[in-house]
């Protein structure tokens, strides 16, 4: 073993930790069963509705009340146990939970087996958890990794066994597990994956959704066909070593290829803002996903339908000829914040990662109009003269030079000028002759996470001035903190929620709009100002849209990172381009940087108001 790998297992794995956790886990788990099986509050309702809950789809509507989506529609059709393959049964059961039939909720033997597993082979492999287990937490309880959730779901585990047969458990675990791309049960997988019902599948089939179970976007056989190959065979494999396939009958299935629909047209067109849409309800309300999916209601979202379909076909058109770089776009109402369209990534079905609320990454030049703010805030105007030369800073004892991408330095020049250009030493000027604790105050005000810059102002002069010294910042929170140039100074918190009314039509909760003042009202005019020329003669020319618009660009270091945010009186809205691995976003030889995101932003809001009149600041 390598001197790392020694230094990982005495970390992770030294064996005082498996005997804290092992007696933790013994003592917690026979705590649990106690509490909740004689807790009043686990009502035989609670545990009826996981067996065989009153199913009925929910719908997401836009803002005009029209339909969206409605949420997976797999879950709403129950099929029945004696209709699932008996293959397709046992392969669960021998690669989820072999001890399913004898254990009665917890699988103790199960748990040692996987810790001692675990300790053997020096890395967290295997987990203890049983079906039933997994059926609790899915449908019930959160995917928090605290110890308390942990011990909820053992408990009610037991007392699930308890009432119900092994049956019923094992036929609503099969009705309501993930398969990916936001597919849940083993029918809607069959109709997603093969265009057929579960029981028309052929066992090469059942072995690959079984195979899903485990990790269903890690081995998708759209975007990891080898992985997902290796892993159906794996499932063969165990069904052969537990005696339900002969040698002959494993080596010919194991030998076909992966056979799936190539362009299955499920839960594609919102898919990314139904997933935001449930995760708020889920944090906000602590609802469970199975009620938010399936519990008949209506959710009334702030989405246009319209404007979300052109989202998706702009960020679907971006070039991908010997490339496949990533995108997300935002657009918001730039007067209260409301989502009107988002997507998080090219294509729904072979990622439901949401690229719009879950990547981090740096800026560029796209915190210069902030930090344009804090000057004109503090009493410059957009034609105050400012100088664009070579100096050199120390930062940290070192001597730092800043240089303009261009390479050209041009003397004083009004204010304007250098953020239409993106001028970097102006720039790193205006942050230096402010103070990095002013600005970076400032900044964070108007709502963009930053790490701490430190007292002295040599420490995060540069990483401030050009977008670095952020935690990384989501394509939505940027757009929140663009809304207050948008709207005379007040800054919006973006939300998605109008209101939820049940089946009955009664309103469960409402949305609420959040504004904050967060600088002067001419300071918001300056600033759309300066960024109405980035697009008229600046970095920003090929995002005009035809309309009066303001904007940025802005390029992360390497040109990992490709962004453009703007807007226009009636939406705002920001294109990120990049990739999930941080390499530049290139196809074939050249870089989609951020005059590609701002061409496709101007495209997106060409199309997306082409109903409504031309309007000026």
């Amino acid at each position: 073993m390598s001197a790392p790998q020694q230094r990982k297992g005495r970390r992770f794995f030294s064996k005082n930790f498996w005997r804290w956790l092992i007696l933790l886990m013994l003592v917690g788990g026979l705590s649990a069963v106690v509490l909740v099986l004689y807790n009043p509050f686990i009502s035989e309702v609670d545990l009826r509705q996981i067996l065989r809950p009153n199913l009925r789809a929910s719908v997401l509507l836009d803002r005009n009340g029209d339909e969206l989506l409605t949420l997976s529609p797999s879950r709403v059709v129950w099929t029945p146990l004696e209709k699932i393959p008996l293959f397709l049964r046992r392969a669960v059961v021998a690669v989820e939970d072999r001890r399913f039939y004898v254990h009665r909720g917890v699988d103790f033997k199960g748990v040692l087996r996987a810790v001692y597993n675990n300790f053997r082979r020096q890395e967290r492999a295997q987990g203890g958890s049983t079906i039933t287990q997994q059926l609790v937490k899915n449908l019930l309880l959160t995917n928090a990794k605290t110890i308390p959730r942990k011990l909820l779901e053992i408990g009610y585990a037991v007392k699930l066994e308890r009432n119900y047969s092994k049956d019923e458990i094992l036929e609503s675990y099969l009705n309501g597990i993930y398969f990916g791309h936001g597919v849940y049960g083993a029918e809607g997988a069959a109709r997603f994956y093969f265009s057929k019902h579960i029981w028309d599948l052929s066992l090469d089939e059942q072995a690959l959704l079984v195979g899903l179970i485990r990790g269903p976007e890690l081995y998708s056989p759209y975007r990891h066909p080898d992985r997902a190959l290796e892993r159906r065979n794996l499932v063969l494999e165990v069904l052969l070593g537990q005696g339900d396939l002969s040698q002959r009958e494993y080596e010919q299935l194991s030998a076909l290829p992966l056979e799936v629909e190539e362009d299955p047209n499920y839960l594609s067109r919102g898919g990314y803002f139904a997933d935001y849409i449930e995760a708020y309800l889920a944090q906000q309300y602590g609802w469970s996903a199975q009620y938010i999916r399936s519990g008949g209601l209506r959710i009334y979202t702030t989405a246009d339908a319209y404007m979300q379909r052109i989202a998706e076909e702009t960020i679907a058109a971006l070039p991908e000829e010997t490339g496949r770089p990533e995108a997300a776009l935002v657009a918001l109402n730039p007067t209260n914040g409301q989502i009107l369209a988002m997507v998080g990534g090219r294509n729904y079905r072979f990622s439901t990662y949401n690229r719009a609320v879950r990547v981090r990454r740096q800026i560029g030049s796209a915190i210069k109009p902030l930090i344009f703010a804090a000057a004109v805030e503090s009493g410059f105007t957009p034609d105050t003269l400012v100088v664009d030369e070579l100096v050199t800073y120390m930062v940290n004892g070192n001597p730092w030079t800043p240089q303009n991408a261009d390479g050209e330095y041009r003397g004083q020049i009004p204010l304007r000028d250098a953020l239409a250009w993106s001028v970097n030493t102006v720039a790193v000027r205006l942050v230096h002759e402010l103070g990095v604790k002013p600005v970076f105050d400032f900044i964070q005000r108007l709502g963009l996470p930053l790490v701490e810059a430190g007292s002295r102002n040599d420490q995060a002069l540069a990483p401030l001035a050009l977008g670095g010294l952020t935690t990384g910042v989501t394509p939505l929170e940027l757009s929140g903190a663009f809304t207050a140039f948008a709207n005379k100074g007040l800054r919006s918190t973006p939300q998605g929620l109008l209101r939820v009314e049940d089946a009955q039509g009664r309103v469960l909760r409402r949305g609420s709009i959040r504004q904050e003042q967060v600088i002067r009202p001419e300071t918001a005019q300056a600033v759309t100002e300066m960024m109405q020329d980035v697009i008229a003669y600046g970095t920003g020319q090929r995002a005009d849209p035809g309309r009066p618009a303001a904007g940025k660009t802005g390029t992360s270091n390497e040109n990992t990172d490709s962004w453009f945010v703007g807007y226009t009186p009636e939406l705002l809205a920001t294109i990120w381009i990049g990739n999930d691995d941080r390499r530049p976003p290139q196809v074939g030889d050249r870089i989609l940087g951020s005059g590609t995101a701002a061409e496709y932003w101007g495209n997106f809001v060409r199309r997306a108001l082409v109903r409504n009149s031309v309007k000026s600041f």
